[in-house]
């Protein structure tokens, strides 16, 4: 069988996992493994003792729905920039200069354009919403957190949970 090779062919490592599958192993063990030491955490932050059985109870639903969390926010990156039509720009018009930031987050580097930047950071705020959005009514529905844990846990794992790898810059894979 003949070996293709696509020597043009350069992607942000945000979308990186959806072509190459041992990366999915390495993304589901990696996040089961930062869920659980942040909830871990957080548990025992908020009851001062670790308390086992609620772990068991929500670290499944936890990682999941981070998870699935993690896959819209490259699916919103993904859409964004092929359905934008980017394309390089250098002028002073400021819709242009914001769609050639998108273009140079996906085709180069994100940091080479402030508005590269602030594409991929959107990314992630989407992932971080959902995260919190799955743990406060899905994870933590039926646990004895109250109100405010549930928002304080909740908030807690989106903010360090969030997908900050989509920042890693391309250099570092290729």
């Amino acid at each position: 069988m003949k070996e293709v090779k696509l020597y043009n062919m350069i992607l942000p490592p945000f979308m990186l996992f959806l072509f190459i599958p041992w990366l999915w192993l390495v993304s589901i063990v990696g996040n089961f493994i930062i869920d659980s030491v942040v909830l871990l955490l957080l548990i025992l932050i908020m009851f001062r003792k670790l308390d086992f059985k609620m772990y068991k109870e929500t670290i499944l639903s936890v990682w999941f729905y981070g998870f699935i969390a993690d896959i819209f926010g490259v699916l919103y990156l993904v859409a964004v920039a092929l359905g934008s039509n980017a394309e390089y720009y250098e002028g002073n018009n400021v819709w242009k200069q914001i769609l050639s930031g998108i273009y140079l987050a996906t085709s180069h580097s994100h940091f080479d354009s402030i508005y590269g930047v602030l594409f991929i950071v959107s990314g992630i705020l989407l992932s971080a919403v959902l995260i919190f959005v799955f743990n406060y009514f899905i994870s933590f529905k039926n646990s004895i957190l109250s109100k405010k844990q549930k928002v304080i846990m909740s908030l807690s794992i989106a903010v360090l949970t969030a997908p900050y790898t989509f920042l890693l810059p391309k250099e570092l894979f290729y």
